[in-house]
């Protein structure tokens, strides 16, 4: 009998550490900072939206033996996320996040065995029609990760969908990883300067459009919602969700993980990306990493919008 179709992230996952201050300081300065505490953060925040939809998801990033890692499973379990690698001795690493008042955040990141994917591993993944495969500009531009993502990614069967997310660290990819990997894409999705920064790079909006021939190309624009760019078809704003902005950690992720989940349910894009955008401005609205809204707390978002036009 054949499985539904899952959501399989390769994205890598790490511990978060959110720190809420007023502004970052000068080098050899302090400030006061306060904090949620640790939380499940990195790639797990986009299979975990999906999960959370109540669809098939699974992770494909290395985990560990240590601590951190137990963390992870332990979020798995909750949210219903498979497993699908071997685990490495050692641990994955932690990301201390300074966020100002705003929203505007600064990194700062350990790393792990998160950073070393097993091309056995994923070469063992059973993969069908149907089934969307996640990755991130962070993995592919990182020395130990880049050469085995980029060659199992290129190499995903038809019928396979492949969403990615270049992130801030795009200009950091050379053209021969950016490339052949557009030109594989099925969703394109950044925020708004990280798309601005990619069409300059490559000329012009045309020439991201030759460069993803088969890609629904998204901008996501914060509260604004986000700008859709299908395949043979001219781009369309779709509304966002005014909230209050407390935490953008995880945001985008969260939006991805709706969005993608929209489609898997047939639904079309632009009613896809209208529950991303209701997910997203919730997810914003919460202190803490991102935890996607369920499917009934998003249809009950976007009812109580509606009533109110």
């Amino acid at each position: 009998m054949r499985r539904p179709a899952c959501f399989i992230s390769t994205g890598s996952v790490l511990i978060d550490l959110p720190l809420h201050v007023s502004h970052v300081p000068h080098s050899g300065r302090a400030v006061t900072a306060t904090s949620t505490g640790p939380a499940v953060g990195g790639g797990f925040t986009v299979v975990s939206a999906v999960a959370r939809q109540g669809l098939p998801a699974a992770l494909a990033a290395t985990l560990g033996t240590g601590p951190n890692s137990a963390l992870v499973r332990a979020a798995m379990m909750h949210d219903g996320v498979e497993l699908l690698v071997e685990e490495l001795v050692g641990d994955i690493g932690t990301c201390t996040t300074l966020i100002e008042t705003g929203g505007r955040r600064t990194f700062i990141t350990t790393e792990g065995v998160e950073a070393e994917p097993q091309l056995e591993d994923l070469n063992r993944l059973e993969l069908q029609e149907g089934d969307w495969v996640y990755a991130t500009g962070y993995d592919l531009v990182h020395p130990t990760s880049s050469a085995v993502l980029l060659s199992w990614l290129l190499e995903l069967p038809e019928g396979v969908g492949l969403v990615i997310d270049l992130g801030p660290v795009e200009p950091d990819l050379p053209d021969e990883v950016l490339v052949p990997l557009l030109a594989r894409t099925t969703l394109l999705t950044g925020n708004h300067l990280e798309m601005t920064r990619l069409v300059a790079r490559l000329g012009s909006p045309g020439a991201l459009r030759q460069a993803c021939p088969r890609a629904l190309i998204v901008r996501r624009t914060g509260v604004h919602g986000c700008e859709l760019w299908p395949v043979g078809s001219e781009r369309i704003e779709v509304p966002g969700f005014a909230r209050e902005v407390v935490d953008t950690t995880g945001a985008g992720d969260t939006h991805t993980g709706v969005l993608v989940s929209g489609l898997m349910d047939g639904l079309d894009v632009v009613a896809a990306a209208r529950r991303a955008n209701a997910a997203a401005g919730e997810a914003v609205a919460r202190i803490g990493p991102a935890r996607s809204p369920r499917r009934d707390e998003i249809d009950a978002l976007i009812a109580q919008h509606d009533a109110t036009q």
